[in-house]
């Protein structure tokens, strides 16, 4: 009887299957998780945020130029105009800081419901006294079902370090 030698790359070979098979099997979640959270079918609406100011929080008013660059001091709020959205639709309004925190929001609710909340500030977070430096976001998204499905509209802010 001889011994039946074992070939030394069988089990790199069997690691390396079992590998790609948990490799495919995350690449699936993840495309149904990503189909499920991101539709592929868009409305086609579109929002129209009128600008990011400077704001009063005293007063609730803006003031100044539609800009794109603050200082950390500097209190601002984007303004935005429902009129153009269709009041079927559920919509809500939201500020998200740099760490993705949300630091302003109105909404849920139709156009029509928002149309006394124009403008829409983005909050200093409670314990601190200015905005965190860095990229904040303001987003207007169309709800369905309780969850966030498409972007209606999207506004970048730089705060300032300094």
């Amino acid at each position: 009887m001889s011994a039946r030698q074992s070939d030394p790359v069988t089990g790199l070979y069997r690691t390396l299957l079992a590998f790609a098979a948990i490799g495919i099997v995350l690449l699936t979640a993840g495309l149904i998780e990503f189909a499920h959270f991101e539709p592929i079918a868009n409305s086609g609406l579109h929002a129209r945020i009128v600008g990011v100011y400077r704001y009063d929080t005293a007063t609730g008013q803006t003031s100044g130029a539609n800009t794109q660059t603050f200082a950390r001091a500097d209190d601002f709020a984007a303004v935005v105009d429902w009129s153009g959205l269709p009041d079927k639709i559920t919509v809500q309004a939201l500020w998200y800081d740099g760490f993705q925190n949300i630091v302003g929001s109105v909404g849920p609710g139709h156009p029509s419901e928002l149309r006394d909340h124009t403008t829409i500030p983005a909050d200093v977070p409670p314990d601190l006294k200015f905005h965190l430096p860095g990229e904040y976001i303001f987003a207007i998204e169309r709800i369905v079902d309780g969850q966030p499905v498409e972007v209606l509209a999207r506004r970048l802010v730089e705060v300032e370090r300094s």
